[in-house]
């Protein structure tokens, strides 16, 4: 027996109060990588941007709630700039991998914003963010 909604299992978990839905279960339009293919990248949050970064999540947790407590952990985007690579892979669902994705792009934003003024690229659509 399947409980009292004799519903499936998928069904019954997507019911349970702490139930987390994968990024294949949100709507297409709720998909931080979709987002950013039709609104730009300006229009995500930084949660959404970092949640691109991670690519996935961990077991009950999907990337955008893992991305929203990693920011949230740390205070925001200033105090993820400061963490340093142990730190980051002490995070619960941050391994190595993830901890050198997030330093990267973090490296890369820094490098852009340390360029003169005339050097610095102008990333406004996904096609920006390509030619670099």
């Amino acid at each position: 027996m399947r409980g009292k909604h004799n519903g499936s299992i998928h069904e019954e978990r997507m019911l349970a109060a702490d139930y987390t839905p994968t990024i294949h279960e949100l709507p297409q339009d709720m998909r931080p990588r979709e987002r950013m293919a039709y609104a730009g990248a300006g229009a995500l949050s930084s949660a959404e941007l970092l949640a691109i970064i991670l690519r996935v999540g961990g077991r009950g947790e999907n990337v955008i709630r893992m991305a929203e407590r990693v920011l949230t952990q740390f205070g925001g985007l200033t105090g993820l700039a400061q963490a340093g690579f142990d730190q980051l892979c002490q995070t619960h669902g941050v391994g190595q991998a993830k901890a050198a994705q997030i330093l990267a792009a973090l490296e890369l934003g820094k490098r852009i914003m340390a360029a003169a003024p005339e050097e610095r690229l102008q990333v406004r659509a996904p096609v920006d963010v390509a030619n670099l």
